[in-house]
């Protein structure tokens, strides 16, 4: 993992103040002074919702981890931002730490923080192609205390924290630091859909392999958790292909509960379990995939050994890097050289 530079700082912050996208709602420029340390610097967003605590920030500063900018989010938590474009589609971006997803994509930040109730960091890191990571062990002391909300369908739920990130390292490295994770070399009972996967692709995963039809991922969540909360005490980690979200409809349950016609559209927006691993007090982990909004879900029941063995998968999972990203993280994009210059 390289280390970033002052002036790639400086560059981050040119961005975020020139906030192409209206993703960002304040900037903190002066974090550029953290270089003159010796240790390596990194830039954190951060959702601008009170259930994030401050000293959880400032304890990511002794992994170098600094707060950059406070990043816009969906109006009432909605899992689709009607006021932010997925700057890869143009249509409304997936929410509700839309813009901590949008900071991270445009290379504003190395890595954000939101909150999760319904899907909120895990859909919005997937429908750009970033890596997204929820826990209820996140700032647990903090977090437990938390206003509980309602679901627009009527389940009750406290939210997690959550991070995204395109760098699956610095990810390991700030859950080793914020987590309880020991190493843990037992062999692991995986579940999969085998209409996600193949068995070649199964074969890889180095675990026993166990085959169910997860098809209903998509059904209501008062359908999906108390079967997907029954194969979590079964497994280890249960792994999940979802999306694309957000491209072929809206899956927003605000739009859903209107008539068919909205369901159908909700259902299109292709959020399967994301929509119910933090109500079901579970952890997961999404990782990009070749496929645009397309990930794979990793989900397990929230101890500090499953844990440990989900992320012992995703290390040796294949990562993909995107060769499009450039288009928005290149500083030099939003400050072209002009007309007679």
């Amino acid at each position: 993992m390289n280390n970033p530079t002052a002036i790639e700082g400086a560059k981050k912050s040119f961005i975020a103040l020139k906030n192409p996208y209206a993703s960002v709602e304040k900037v903190y420029p002066m974090i550029i002074e953290q270089f003159q340390k010796e240790n390596p610097v990194y830039y954190v967003g951060v959702k601008n919702r009170s259930q994030i605590s401050q000293s959880f920030i400032k304890f990511l500063e002794a992994v170098g981890i600094y707060l950059h900018t406070l990043d816009k989010a969906s109006i009432a938590g909605r899992a689709v931002d009607m006021q932010l474009k997925n700057p890869y589609t143009g249509r409304p971006m997936t929410g509700s730490s839309s813009g901590t997803a949008i900071n991270v994509l445009l290379g504003i930040n190395d890595i954000g923080i939101g909150t999760d109730g319904g899907g909120s960091v895990l859909a919005p890191a997937m429908a750009v192609n970033l890596i997204g990571f929820i826990s209820p062990l996140l700032d647990q002391e903090h977090m437990k205390n938390t206003a509980s909300k309602i679901s627009t369908d009527g389940i009750s739920f406290h939210p997690s924290l959550g991070f995204i990130t395109g760098n699956f390292q610095l990810l390991w490295q700030v859950l080793h630091t914020t987590l309880p994770i020991a190493g843990d070399e037992t062999t692991l009972e995986i579940i999969y859909d085998p209409n996600d996967f193949s068995k070649v692709e199964a074969a890889q995963w180095r675990g026993h392999i166990h085959e169910k039809v997860l098809s209903f991922k998509f059904d209501t969540r008062d359908c999906v958790m108390p079967r997907l909360k029954e194969l979590l005490k079964s497994c280890d980690v249960l792994v999940s292909k979802e999306g694309p979200v957000d491209t072929e409809g809206l899956g927003d349950t605000v739009l859903g509960h209107f008539d068919e016609r909205t369901q159908k559209m909700q259902r299109q927006g292709n959020k399967g379990f994301l929509r119910v691993v933090n109500m079901l007090g579970a952890t997961a982990i999404t990782l990009p995939t070749e496929e645009f909004a397309v990930g794979v879900l990793l989900i397990c029941e929230s101890t500090p050994q499953k844990i440990s063995r989900m992320l012992r998968l995703a290390e040796k999972w294949q990562k993909h890097s995107n060769p499009y990203a450039r288009y928005f993280s290149d500083c030099g994009e939003y400050y072209p050289q002009e007309f007679g210059e």
